[in-house]
């Protein structure tokens, strides 16, 4: 019964590794789980390159939802926008009237500044159509503590009223109906230019005119007074819809009013509109579509000014914040008939640098311009004294962040004029004719952007980005480091005896036969899976105890 036993004990190697366990078990099992960790940190790495996940969390977080940060902001924006108005107070008039001076002579007071506050009421987003519609409300809120100019400063004006309604009977009547709106304009005591002070101009003067048409002419004339600004802001309930679902339009209007253009500027429908009339696709300046092609025109709609208005890229620069922004400057012939967005004029058109909208308030003559004539016809800019172009200061941009297309600045700069347009029949208004009355200018800014949209914009490409990238390398170095040590422990293992270091205690000669017994069947051909080996080791009892063993144990039958 012993002696098959003792055939195979007989027929072990001599000399046998002590680590020869370690060498099927636990050692080749580390490394294995040591190349498998490190290939998922590599794989880490490489999908965060990939995927760019400040990108995927910042396309979640603009994602317009109810309660959501950019929600908010759409609802109530915190951008503080100031509009800093001068007003032109024309200081020769009797000398002018009389012939005496062949210019009008003005003088720019001002600035009067106030705060646009706007809000959008009424927000309701439709998923399935991937739409958001709201109603815009704009309010102005003069700061007087601010303000160079007061409400009481005493001013010398054109008659708003006289010379629009003037100019409305030339353009569409014939010369006896002119010459009986003369004798009414007389015997009612209208004068062409007006004594009255800053409050007045842009909140409105009482003139008797107007008390007439709007008593004869309710439909057309709904307000008993005549003031710039009153009119440019008068509360209506306007509607508009903002496009959501479409990436590559996001942002941008799709209907103002239920329109997707401006009947005011000849819209009739979207196959036969033109870039003056044309709302979809053009943005009101909240946000604008991220990734913005910035070799496109930027349109800007605006409401007041009654039509479209083209930005283009100027230049992209360092934000103080420290990430680079995109700069848009008012095209320079965003107000000439031969740019794209030029409206369609048959009659009564006005020179180049101007922009009629009369057929936004009410076919008053009302015209647009840059600043001082800025870029305007020269002719224009001869009948008056006192105007100062400047390309520098009178220029209008905007500064966008486009990847993400938040605004961080603007400054819109426009000029609000009156054209003049007589007949033979009335000659009140003779004197000023095939003139443009400069009445004020205005600059609307934001320097920059909320605290609030400048710390997130600082943490998304100053700060994260940063993070992610010493992440991804970390990670690839760490994945590189355990896939590498992995592979050289299987290829080449390395065995040490771990020696303890207690008193050695001298075992009886049974014992480290017993120990030589074990380790002899380990190694023996007959106990090749390691299952067995373990099980053998564990049935024998081996133990730390037997550390006196050398590195290299012979067998003692």
């Amino acid at each position: 019964m012993v002696v098959g036993p003792k055939k195979v004990i007989q027929q072990v190697p001599s000399r046998i590794s002590l680590m020869k366990i370690q060498n099927f078990t636990a050692h080749k099992r580390q490394s294995f789980v040591t190349v498998v960790y490190g290939t998922l940190f590599i794989i880490a790495g490489i999908i965060s390159f990939a995927i760019n996940p400040a990108e995927i969390y910042t396309n979640w977080f603009v994602d317009i939802k109810e309660g959501k940060f950019v929600y908010k902001m759409w609802k109530e924006p915190t951008y503080e926008i100031f509009s800093d108005i001068y007003i032109f107070n024309y200081t020769n008039v009797p000398e002018f009237l009389s012939g005496k001076d062949k210019q009008l002579r003005v003088d720019e007071i001002g600035p009067y500044k106030f705060q646009e506050i706007r809000t959008n009421e009424n927000i309701s987003i439709d998923k399935d159509r991937g739409v958001m519609t709201m109603n815009p409300v704009i309010k102005l809120k003069f700061l007087p503590d601010k303000s160079v100019g007061q409400y009481s400063d005493p001013i010398i004006a054109p008659n708003i009223a006289l010379v629009a309604i003037s100019t409305l009977l030339a353009d569409q009547m014939g010369y006896f109906a002119n010459a009986a709106a003369y004798y009414s304009i007389t015997a009612l005591g209208s004068k062409l230019f007006l004594n009255m002070n800053a409050g007045e101009f842009f909140w409105g003067y009482n003139d008797p005119l107007v008390k007439v048409a709007s008593t004869l002419l309710p439909g057309w004339i709904d307000f008993g007074k005549v003031g710039i600004l009153d009119r440019f802001y008068a509360q209506r309930r306007d509607k508009v819809e903002v496009e959501l679902g479409n990436r590559n339009k996001r942002y941008s209007i799709n209907t103002w009013n239920d329109s997707p253009g401006l009947p005011e500027q000849g819209y009739t429908t979207l196959n036969e509109s033109i870039l003056c009339n044309r709302l979809k696709g053009t943005y009101e300046g909240l946000m604008i579509t991220p990734r913005y092609n910035v070799s496109n025109p930027l349109p800007i709609f605006r409401k007041q000014a009654c039509r479209v208005y083209p930005f283009r890229f100027l230049e992209e620069r360092m934000s103080d914040m420290g990430f680079p922004i995109s700069r848009f400057k008012m095209d320079e012939s965003a107000f000439n008939k031969s740019s794209p967005f030029a409206c369609t004029c048959t009659k009564n058109c006005l020179p180049d640098g101007f922009v009629d909208i009369g057929s936004c308030y009410y076919g008053f003559p009302i015209a647009l311009s840059k600043p001082h004539f800025l870029d305007a016809d020269p002719e224009q800019q001869k009948m008056f004294v006192g105007m100062h172009p400047d390309p520098e200061a009178h220029a209008s941009h905007v500064d966008i962040e486009t990847s993400i297309g938040v605004p961080l600045s603007l400054r819109t700069n426009m000029q609000v004029n009156i054209a003049v347009r007589a007949s033979g029949g009335n000659p009140s208004i003779r004197p000023v004719k095939d003139k443009v009355l400069p009445l004020m200018w205005l600059s609307l800014h934001c320097k920059e952007p909320p605290e609030e949209v400048a710390s997130l914009l600082r943490l998304r490409f100053n700060i994260v980005p940063p993070l992610i990238l010493a992440g991804e390398v970390t990670f690839i170095v760490i994945g590189l480091i355990l896939v590498i040590h992995g592979v050289h422990r299987l290829l080449k293992p390395k065995y040490q005896l771990i020696r303890s270091d207690e008193k050695q205690v001298k075992r009886k000669p049974i014992e480290r036969r017993k120990s030589s017994l074990v380790l002899n069947i380990v190694d023996n051909n007959a106990f090749t899976d390691d299952e067995m080996a373990k099980e053998a080791v564990s049935l024998l009892a081996i133990t730390e105890e037997d550390n006196d063993l050398h590195d290299m144990v012979v067998d003692e039958s």
